[in-house]
């Protein structure tokens, strides 16, 4: 009777292990075929994308691309002020001339962080940990996407929304 009920518990152990450790949203570096598990982008189609002249934003060269830290300039061309979160950005990736929303493994809205301003004629670095909210991510051609918002008149919450997006290779 012992070895049955040691048995059961060893086999019991073992499934729960092997179940425990498949997770549903499992790293983004594993996908071999883009079409198969991820939807279309809606940038450049429904919505969209660097329609905003003076504001730009681009990879900064003057550090190595490491996916902890990747750093991005915003320049801000304009007269006009433009709000944005720092930890809220959206991943994409390129395959066959397609781009793909990847899955975030968690959500950076989640934080509740205070908007930042970049004001006009302003050059700001912003420092993005892309592992901690998309996992490794394999060789490929990827896009940042990042919303910037311009309030016309605050007290009334009139504002226009505009996403920007910045291209970069991870090899």
């Amino acid at each position: 009777m012992k070895k049955i009920m040691s048995m059961f518990i060893t086999l019991s152990l073992l499934v729960c292990t092997v179940g425990c450790s498949q997770t549903e949203d499992s790293d983004n570096h594993v996908v071999q075929d883009y079409f198969e598990e991820f939807e279309f982008s809606p940038y450049g189609n429904e919505e969209e994308l660097d329609t905003l002249e003076d504001l730009k934003i681009s990879m900064n060269t003057e550090k190595d691309l490491d996916l902890k830290h990747l750093s991005f300039l915003i320049e801000n061309n304009s007269d006009k002020e433009y709000r944005y979160s720092p930890n809220y950005f959206e991943i994409e990736a390129e395959q066959s001339g397609t781009w793909y929303q990847l899955k975030q493994l968690d959500d950076p809205s989640k934080s509740n962080e205070r908007d930042c301003i970049i004001k006009p004629d302003e050059r700001l670095t912003l420092e993005i940990d892309v592992k901690s909210f998309y996992g490794e991510l394999p060789a490929g051609h990827y896009r940042l996407i990042k919303q910037f918002t311009f309030f016309e008149n605050e007290r009334d919450w009139d504002y226009d929304a505009y996403n920007l997006s910045c291209e970069f290779t991870t090899r």
